[in-house]
């Protein structure tokens, strides 16, 4: 499936949730066709808060913040992304960097700029930007 990033986002809203709900298999974290634009809340359960900033209905930033960064529910959403955007790489060890040092760690794959942060009391905050 080819790449469609843009030069400042992600791809076309229907391009990403397109590509991410391929890969989804929880039925309650499948993505709408359709969006607005604005940052636009999508999840806000217990585990998964989700919301991307959409602007021309072009995906410019998505940010996972959850606290329970080992469950089962945050890998699959964050898989989601990682693999219907082709981002497939070093990105499960910048995860290991955050939650082990509770602290920032970032990464580039396939000029996408992953951003973790995991607090003192375990809160992961994942940022997927377009590598500048």
């Amino acid at each position: 499936m080819a790449q469609e990033l843009g030069t400042t986002d992600l791809g076309t809203y229907d391009y990403v949730s397109r590509v991410y709900n391929e890969n989804m298999r929880l039925e309650n974290y499948k993505l709408p066709t359709t969006s607005g634009d604005g940052e636009i809340i999508f999840f806000d359960t217990d585990e998964i808060n989700l919301t991307m900033e959409i602007k021309e209905q072009r995906v410019e930033k998505i940010t996972i913040i959850t606290p329970a960064p080992q469950s089962s529910t945050y890998m699959q959403v964050f898989e989601g992304f990682e693999f219907g955007l082709d981002a497939l790489g070093t990105w499960i060890n910048t995860y290991h960097r955050s939650t082990s040092t509770h602290g920032p760690a970032s990464d580039v794959v396939n000029g996408i700029l992953a951003s973790y942060n995991t607090t003192k009391n375990n809160v992961l905050t994942v940022s997927l930007t377009r590598a500048k």
